[in-house]
């Protein structure tokens, strides 16, 4: 899916180093960006080799998807790799996950890894959503980031392991605008729903339930976990 029906999705966001909600953002825009190749528009400032690492990035994400999930989602991505260019087109985060559609990167996500497994996965579960996730509400939003972090490793302080052992107890927001009244624009804020949400996954998993298992639950109509 490209940019058809874009509009109005629930928007996934990196913001300020730590997953976030950015609920409510207007699309960025893709002022003085150039097509690579068919889905990758990256700034015009990059160097062949700042491009060449976005391409490497997007297929070492894509790599780590299909080994782990399944068939990787096919967004667009809009890709910053300068602090002008983030200001031109209002990228404000890291990383935004715009349905199953769009990934848009600022400056400072373009150059971590993470941030493009971390939103790559939102992208890859929301295509198997109806709609890539439209007024669905199958996957709640604390079972999406959790899958995410556990994956990408972002942000590294949630993704770890034996963060479980002395994890808070945090309700789990199942919607975006939960997330964003509790949350803001807050890191330290976002941090231990990000902690909860992967532990929870975590305990998912020990469950008998298998991270491949996730797109044909939903595909199937399944409301996760």
């Amino acid at each position: 899916m490209r940019l058809s029906g874009l509009c109005g999705m629930v928007i996934l966001a990196l913001a300020l180093g730590l997953g976030g909600m950015a609920l409510g953002q207007t699309l960025p825009r893709r002022t003085g960006m150039v097509q690579v190749i068919p889905g990758l528009w990256v700034d015009q400032a990059a160097s062949a080799a700042q491009v060449a690492a976005v391409q490497g990035r997007i297929a070492a994400a894509a790599q780590v998807i299909a080994q782990r999930i399944g068939p990787p989602g096919q967004p667009e991505w809009w890709v910053c790799v300068s602090p002008d260019c983030d200001r031109r087109n209002g990228m404000q985060a890291r990383g935004m996950t715009y349905g199953a559609s769009l990934i848009a990167l600022g400056s400072s996500g373009a150059k971590d890894g993470g941030v493009y497994l971390h939103e790559l996965t939102h992208a890859t579960l929301h295509g198997a959503l109806p709609m890539g996730g439209l007024f669905s509400k199958q996957l709640p939003l604390w079972f999406d980031e959790g899958v995410a972090v556990i994956l990408s490793k972002e942000p590294p302080a949630a993704a770890r392991p034996k963060a479980c052992a002395k994890v808070a107890k945090v309700a789990l927001p199942r919607t975006a605008a939960e997330f964003a009244a509790r949350v803001g624009n807050s890191p330290k804020k976002a941090l231990p729903i990000y902690t909860a949400s992967a532990c929870t996954v975590r305990k998912w998993l020990k469950q008998g339930n298998r991270l491949p298992d996730i797109p044909a639950l939903l595909r199937a109509g399944r409301t996760l976990p």
